[in-house]
């Protein structure tokens, strides 16, 4: 039987771009279902997704990526949808990459695959700063989960429902490293798939000077919740010592 996948686009302010994923995603899986999540853009993203006739969830304000996501992944859970595919909505990621995703979800049984830039041995080419903090995280799932996750700041992945469920329930969710670690504790399959990605043509990306500072502290003490609701998680549906009297 055919699983049913959705593909989630979150888009903030992604007016130039988003028409070229969403064709080019018509093109090379038109079996998917498909729901951009608007994230209070100020452009004119509404305007051309309307246009182009996709389901299109309006967020009233600018809440975030990790909001932005958990909206389009509670909107498949509730949909019964049983593999919910993350795609950026700014061109860097390649569509044709969302069929390898899901093939690889299902043939390797695992629960959750990203898409990795990093994984089959490439570079971390990029700013100094932003490489400094790919590869801090990179290491910190070895030491968490004894298993490296080279792209922990993916936003390109395929996730079976049973997961959805997991981190949309988790506290404070962002969806990149601490998602990772509460799904491995929680004896959800990871792996990684290598992926290229094209260079960003148009808008910002959500890295900035400020965030070069929020982004690892707000990322760590993410990844220390997530890592106690786990913990806690497994103590709660543990067995019962039984003791003799």
């Amino acid at each position: 039987m055919d699983k049913k996948v959705l593909i989630v686009i979150p888009a903030y302010n992604e007016e130039n771009t988003i028409a070229a994923v969403i064709n080019e995603l018509r093109q090379v899986a038109p079996a998917y279902d498909r729901v951009i999540v608007n994230d209070g853009s100020s452009d004119a993203t509404e305007k051309v997704v309307n246009e182009l006739g996709e389901k299109q969830l309006r967020l009233i304000h600018n809440l975030g990526y990790g909001q932005a996501l958990q909206t389009g992944l509670k909107y498949g859970l509730m949909r019964g949808y049983d593999i919910i595919v993350s795609i950026d909505a700014d061109g860097q990621h390649q569509p044709k990459d969302v069929t390898r995703l899901v093939a690889a979800l299902q043939e390797k049984g695992a629960d959750m695959v990203i898409g990795s830039r990093f994984c089959d041995g490439s570079a971390y080419n990029t700013p100094i700063d932003r490489r400094l903090g790919q590869l801090l995280f990179s290491y910190l799932t070895k030491v968490l989960l004894g298993q490296r996750i080279y792209d922990t700041s993916s936003g390109f992945k395929a996730i079976r429902a049973t997961a959805c469920e997991a981190i949309v329930n988790g506290s404070f969710m962002d969806f990149h490293i601490e998602s990772i670690v509460q799904l491995k504790l929680s004896n959800f399959t990871i792996i990684e798939m290598p992926i290229k990605v094209q260079e960003r043509t148009h808008g910002r990306s959500m890295h900035s000077i400020v965030s070069v500072f929020q982004y690892p502290l707000k990322t760590i003490l993410l990844t220390i919740v997530a890592f106690m609701d786990a913990f806690f998680l497994r103590r709660q549906h543990a067995p019962a010592a039984h003791h003799d009297e």
